[in-house]
């Protein structure tokens, strides 16, 4: 990776560590999606580095506010999440090479319903969801976390709509998401996709995301996060049209 690659690498990462630090998600999406568009690196490689960067900028966001976790939502999420994320796991590792265009075509739909589901605003549920909706959800967000180190769309969305303070919701989506960025970092160790390169990467955006979560923190969430959420809309269809249209130029 030459030196104008690496740095258009960070400049995607520190986007993305702004983005989650402000909104609580978006930070695997976003630099899966646009580094797989702009051909930076495989999926493997990347969704490797995000799952270790996403695992710190999670826990040091999260620092001083583990007490307003939703114990019963996590754990309904994580019955879901976690043998899902194995199999979507399992199917990025047999699969990644010899399907690598139906990959991003898959991702390029995902990243654009993602953006979507950021700009709506759902009207608050009254009662919480039942546990098979929840749990259904998990099922979804483990699948495209283990394809592409990103579970945060759907869970996202359906945590947003619980009748719940925000402060909690975000704590819970946190918490969900370190569960399934710790999961799959571990899986990646065990199956040999943190190579040289990828630690080596890893190592250089380290930085960056603990700068941005802990020295920027108060200076980001003083934001608007209705300005993040357009911009990063755009950005999401834009990548995601490309994905799409992309393997069959």
């Amino acid at each position: 990776m030459d030196l104008l690659t690496v740095g258009l690498f960070l400049l995607i990462v520190a986007f993305a560590a702004i983005t989650q630090t402000i909104t609580g998600f978006a930070m695997g999406l976003i630099i899966v999606a646009v580094s797989t568009a702009l051909d930076i690196m495989p999926i493997l490689e990347v969704t490797a580095i995000i799952s270790i960067i996403s695992m710190v900028n999670i826990i040091l966001v999260l620092r001083g506010t583990v007490s307003r976790i939703d114990v019963k939502v996590l754990g309904q999420i994580a019955l879901g999440l976690v043998p899902s994320l194995v199999v979507g796991f399992w199917w990025l590792d047999q699969f990644a090479m010899i399907w690598d265009q139906g990959l991003k075509m898959v991702l390029g739909f995902m990243v654009m319903t993602a953006g979507i589901s950021m700009m709506l605003k759902p009207g608050r549920w009254r009662n919480r969801s039942g546990p098979f909706v929840t749990v259904g959800t998990g099922l979804l967000g483990g699948l495209f976390g283990g394809l592409y180190s990103a579970a945060g769309a759907p869970i996202a969305y359906l945590i947003y709509r619980q009748p719940l303070a925000i402060a909690v919701i975000r704590s819970t989506l946190l918490a969900i998401f370190l569960l399934s960025t710790t999961l799959r970092a571990g899986i990646g160790v065990a199956y040999g996709h943190f190579t040289g390169p990828v630690v080596m990467q890893t190592a250089m955006a380290l930085p960056l995301v603990i700068l941005i979560s802990v020295a920027l923190k108060s200076v980001l969430q003083a934001l608007p996060e209705v300005w993040v959420r357009r911009w990063v809309f755009l950005v999401l269809q834009g990548v995601g049209a490309w994905l799409i249209i992309q393997p069959v130029l």
